[in-house]
């Protein structure tokens, strides 16, 4: 378990990374979605699954499936299409941490992170708020990975990933190593906006 909740931070870090300062827009094609600077403090999970966002809990898609497979079939053909994101985690138990890192984490969760993920019809940008302040970064492609976790040791045997990157070359295991390589510069610039797991 100890694995399954280092995936999850890396996950919640990936999410953070986001540089470039958001110009606000109110265009959300045919979606009812309040724009993200008029979300109330105490939106909910409940909140997204009512307002029909794709709603992913600890890294896995739990609702709104019929939403992304809209947004991928709209810009699968180049028509500009809005999808907004709702990503929540929760803690493991207390004895799956050391227990001062559990205390020193635990107010801070549970946690929902909201984004908006639009295409234009020619780039995909990835909006949302960050400590007060709405960012908003673009990319060139979104990538398709299906495959099986190379650990035999995953919690999960088969997945689907949809990922946000400029490099159309770079394959899932390309990422995971860059992810986790110290040596500078082998990160891949990425931002996945899609989870379906298929657990053991």
């Amino acid at each position: 378990m100890k694995k399954y909740a280092f995936v999850i931070l890396i996950l919640i870090a990936l999410l953070l990374i986001c540089p470039v300062k958001y110009q606000n827009t109110n265009s959300y094609n045919n979606k009812a979605y309040y724009p993200l600077d008029q979300l109330q403090n105490d939106y909910s999970l409940a909140d997204a699954k009512v307002d029909n966002c794709v709603v992913y809990e600890n890294g896995d898609i739990t609702y709104g499936q019929s939403v992304w497979d809209s947004f991928t079939a709209k810009t699968q053909k180049g028509k500009p299409a809005t999808v907004r994101l709702a990503f929540y985690y929760t803690l493991d138990a207390p004895s799956h941490y050391a227990k001062e890192y559990y205390e020193s984490i635990k107010a801070e969760y549970p946690v929902l992170y909201i984004k908006d993920l639009r295409f234009d019809g020619n780039k995909y940008v990835i909006a949302g708020f960050e400590e007060g302040t709405l960012y908003e970064k673009e990319y060139k492609y979104m990538m398709k990975y299906k495959g099986e976790p190379r650990s035999p040791s995953a919690l999960f045997q088969k997945y689907t990933r949809y990922v946000l990157v400029n490099d159309n070359t770079a394959t899932w295991e390309d990422i995971e190593d860059g992810a986790l390589s110290s040596r500078f510069g082998a990160s891949i610039d990425n931002y996945p906006v899609y989870t379906d797991l298929t657990w053991k």
